[in-house]
């Protein structure tokens, strides 16, 4: 039986990133599963769910070293107690932590997900010091799995990753959606769209330009508040609503005029954060999703709006621009509200944004399956277990 660690800094991370991947890669390979991340987020449940072998190990997010010091020790014991054979690391604290506890212990077979570049949005000293520690854990790292093709393109431009290092799996994203049995607006009966609609205080002929995401200053939503302003006294008739789905984060927060705006403004419908369980039903009232990001791994929350039928407006950031069929699926924008305006302008043409939602959910089913992704991943794993572990055994 080969042991399988992922490592991943947050609970909810380890649901949405990995999610199906732990039983089904038990239940269609000879693989035990385990799993080290934060405690919290009713993790130990999904764990026994799963049959995973789950580990605590608080990972802080930020740089601190006595405590990141004190994560890798245990990581490292956890190995060495457990004789894990693959050690796969997401995140970039958990990407230096486990990948370097790995390779202390010549785990065989060492692999990082590269879920975006944050490279991207940083400057001076900072940039250089994550460029090195990237630099070095893509040298310890066997295989470095990318979550799109720009990252991949990126990666190299930027000098982090040996192109031979590099995988991308299908057509990108980590686990893919569920485009069966979770994101169908077949699913949802008129009745339930209806409530969602009044649930969330949204008249039937409203327009709605949908946002999903942390709310942060990266996500380019400070941009598109100014959009939607432009767009209200451009068209003082037409009711504009801006639905905005996420949390507010203190890393990277917001400016004040732009937090006042969502919370304050009678453009604006923000809901906080939703339930995963729930997220597909919140993308139904919305007529475009907007993604104006200044960096991503893979704009899923994109795909996940085009499986229900939305078409998306995004910027051409890397991440961002793997997510859409430009004219086909949804249109890329500039990072600027008046551009993002007149992206959003198009969409007043119902029929327009009718066909190009089809469209969305046609290609998503056809490129990012979920049950499609879970079988490539674990082809992916066989091929290089079989090259590191079972011919040199």
């Amino acid at each position: 039986m080969i042991k399988i660690l992922e490592i991943i800094n947050l609970p909810g991370s380890a649901k949405n990133f990995i999610g199906d991947q732990f039983s089904y890669f038990q239940e269609n390979g000879e693989y035990e599963m385990h799993l080290i991340c934060s405690p919290g987020g009713n993790i130990e449940k999904f764990a026994n769910i799963n049959n995973v072998h789950y580990h605590p190990v608080q990972i802080e997010r930020r740089p601190s070293p006595w405590r990141d010091l004190k994560a890798l020790w245990k990581v490292f014991r956890y190995i060495r107690k457990n004789k894990i054979d693959v050690v796969i690391s997401h995140q970039e604290k958990s990407r230096l932590l486990g990948t370097v506890a790995a390779w202390l212990n010549r785990v065989p077979v060492r692999i990082i997900y590269a879920h975006g570049v944050m490279l991207d949005t940083m400057h001076g000293l900072k940039r250089k010091f994550f460029l090195i520690e990237g630099k070095v854990v893509s040298r310890l790292a066997h295989k470095i799995v990318c979550v799109s093709q720009s990252v991949m393109t990126r990666r190299v431009e930027i000098g982090m990753d040996k192109p031979e290092k590099q995988v991308l799996i299908g057509n990108g994203t980590c686990n893919g959606i569920d485009t069966k049995n979770k994101f169908n607006p077949a699913l949802l009966s008129a009745d339930i769209k209806s409530e969602m609609r009044t649930g969330l205080g949204l008249k039937d002929d409203d327009f709605v330009v949908g946002f999903c995401g942390r709310i942060v200053r990266d996500k380019g939503i400070s941009e598109l508040c100014k959009a939607i302003d432009i767009l209200s006294d451009r068209y003082p008739q037409k009711n504009i609503k801006l639905l905005v789905i996420g949390a507010f984060e203190k890393r990277d927060a917001v400016p004040k005029d732009t937090a006042e705006f969502l919370q304050k403004s009678p453009l604006v419908k923000f809901t906080g954060r939703v339930p995963f369980e729930d997220i597909q039903k919140y993308y139904s009232p919305m007529d475009v999703i907007v993604l104006p990001s200044y960096r991503e791994g893979f704009g899923l929350t994109t795909i996940e709006a085009g499986a229900m039928c939305v078409p998306a407006i995004v910027s051409r950031s890397t991440g961002c621009i793997d997510s859409i069929q430009e004219g086909k699926t949804g249109l890329y924008t500039q990072i600027d509200p008046t551009d993002i305006a007149n992206k959003i302008e198009k969409f007043f043409d119902l029929e327009y944004s009718r066909q190009m939602g089809n469209d969305a959910r046609k290609h998503i089913k056809e490129c990012y399956e979920h049950e499609d992704v879970m079988r490539n991943t674990l082809d992916f794993i066989n091929q290089i277990v079989n090259q590191k572990i079972k011919i040199s055994k």
